[in-house]
């Protein structure tokens, strides 16, 4: 039998390395991005559903303002006033709160 002579350095990497290879670390990666995918997931299925919505198709009035149609809808919809204004702007693409007599507007309601 022949006795071999090692250095230093091939018995440290006989040892092994402490640490992870690059395989687990991949591993690792993908679980945690699987975890918080689902995560996000339940979180975000405990929120509550919107009902259905249906619109109204309202003809403006003189004196008419967002508030006040909000206001007027407000229990139709469902929502409170300001997500009613809100909604009102987005379905009718209104980039402010100015509306105009004889202009129609979409006010969303539940069905």
């Amino acid at each position: 039998m022949m006795n071999t002579v090692h250095s230093r350095s091939a018995m440290d990497k006989r040892k092994g390395k402490t640490g992870i290879t690059r395989g687990q670390a991949l591993l690792i990666l993908f679980a945690s991005l699987v975890f918080f995918y689902l995560l996000t997931g339940l979180v975000f299925a405990d929120a509550e559903q919107p009902d259905q919505m249906t619109y109204k198709v309202v003809t403006v009035q003189p004196g008419d303002s967002l508030w006040k149609l909000a206001a007027k809808y407000r229990d139709e919809a469902g929502m409170s006033l300001y997500e009613l204004i809100d909604e009102i702007k987005y379905r009718n693409n209104l980039s402010g709160a100015l509306i105009y007599p004889g202009q129609n507007l979409m006010i969303p309601v539940q069905q």
